[in-house]
């Protein structure tokens, strides 16, 4: 139902704008507030170009920053403006905001949030494969870029003082960096566009977004005393669960008192061996870490729980999947608090097991089951059980 109401949204949009013939810096005319990106466009065409849309939809959506997000990035990267940036570079930056799809504000109100995937399909941004959940709702072509996040309500943050949209549309990309989105629903002779406050960040590997984050360092810590950083950042198709570290504290501080052998059994416990991303999670879902125990999701009043831990951040995405934050170490054979109803939309009549949770999962673990840095993972937590 989900996916079958996108894509007849998609159907009318693209409609809507095939009889436009405006090209896109002539649309962005009509906003002062891009003169910026306009004048980016202009220097460096092989921008457009690479917005040629080889996907099941026939339009796509721009993400334009505005020109505060240009000023932000240049404070950010201390002086350096983006232009600065190799060419290559900036393409992939400029593909990381062009939804595979032509979108209006009408397709970003499911309270569940909507991932959505990019024109950005190289690999050292993208080591994933789409699910079948993101295959059906966008098409086989479109759902191989890297994703977006896009939530109508703010998304609980990494990182201090981050600005959420008034407009309650809000958007996460690489490196857990949010940003707002205005949704003008422009359009233009190849899709829609809307409006940005943030350049949008590529997602990174797994090492280098837990290692920017000051509230996981007790997790990067852990991970760097057993090894397996390496492994981790090139096995493409994993969901970290990655407790604060208030969480390693309130358990005891294993980061510091466990072994290399028995804080590996502890981490991939911890990990999905295939993206899961909230907007397709329903309560009951039972699903396998890589350590081969089971989880199990429950969904209560919006809040989402792997046994016992509630997510606090969820879908900070990497270049090999995502990361959930988790206010807590999940205990083996935890339980959400109880609670007399579920949230609305988002409970099953009955949990599923590991065997048949979601499209995205099964259709992922198939891939990377034969996967040579995956195999090491599996070796490594047997290990640990064994140990």
């Amino acid at each position: 139902m989900r996916s079958s109401s996108i894509a007849v949204a998609l159907g009318l949009a693209q409609t809507a704008f095939c009889q436009q013939g405006t090209d896109l810096n002539t649309a962005l005319s009509k906003y002062p507030e891009t003169s910026t990106f306009q004048s980016l466009l202009q220097s460096n065409p092989q921008m457009i170009t690479s917005t040629t849309p080889s996907n099941d939809k026939g339009g796509v959506t721009v993400l334009v920053p505005n020109n505060d997000a240009f000023t932000k990035f240049t404070n950010a990267s201390g002086g350096t403006p983006i232009t600065s940036q190799p060419t290559d570079k900036l393409i992939n930056i400029f593909q990381y905001h062009v939804m595979a799809a032509p979108l209006t504000s009408a397709n970003f109100t499911d309270p569940k949030g909507l991932m959505v995937p990019t024109l950005l399909t190289a690999e050292a941004y993208n080591n994933r494969t789409a699910g079948a959940d993101l295959v059906n709702a966008y098409g086989s072509k479109a759902a191989l870029g890297q994703v977006l996040y896009v939530s109508k309500d703010p998304i609980s943050p990494l990182r201090l003082r981050v600005r959420q949209s008034a407009t309650g549309v809000n958007l996460r990309g690489g490196e857990a960096l949010n940003a707002g989105m205005d949704p003008v629903d422009g359009t233009w002779s190849g899709g829609r566009f809307q409006m940005v406050d943030t350049i949008l960040t590529p997602p990174a590997p797994c090492s280098k977004t837990i290692g920017g984050q000051p509230r996981l360092s007790a997790l990067d810590n852990a991970i760097d005393k057993t090894g397996i950083w390496p492994t981790i950042d090139h096995t493409n198709n994993i969901t970290c669960l990655a407790p604060t570290d208030d969480a390693f504290k309130s358990a005891g501080n294993p980061d510091q008192k466990l072994n290399g052998t028995a804080l590996t059994g502890a981490i991939l416990f911890h990990a999905l061996p295939f993206p899961l991303y909230t907007p397709y999670i329903t309560s009951g879902m039972v699903v396998n870490s890589i350590a081969g125990l089971p989880i199990t999701i429950t969904v209560q009043n919006g809040d989402i729980y792997f046994n016992d831990a509630k997510v606090i951040s969820p879908n900070v995405l990497t270049n090999n999947g995502l990361i959930h934050v988790l206010d807590k170490v999940m205990s083996p054979n935890g339980t959400a608090p109880s609670s007399t109803s579920t949230s609305s939309g988002t409970a099953t009549s009955t949990p599923t097991t590991s065997a048949s949770a979601t499209g995205t999962a099964q259709n992922n673990a198939a891939k990377i089951g034969g996967d040579a840095a995956f195999g090491l993972l599996v070796t490594l937590a047997v290990g640990a059980m064994l140990f």
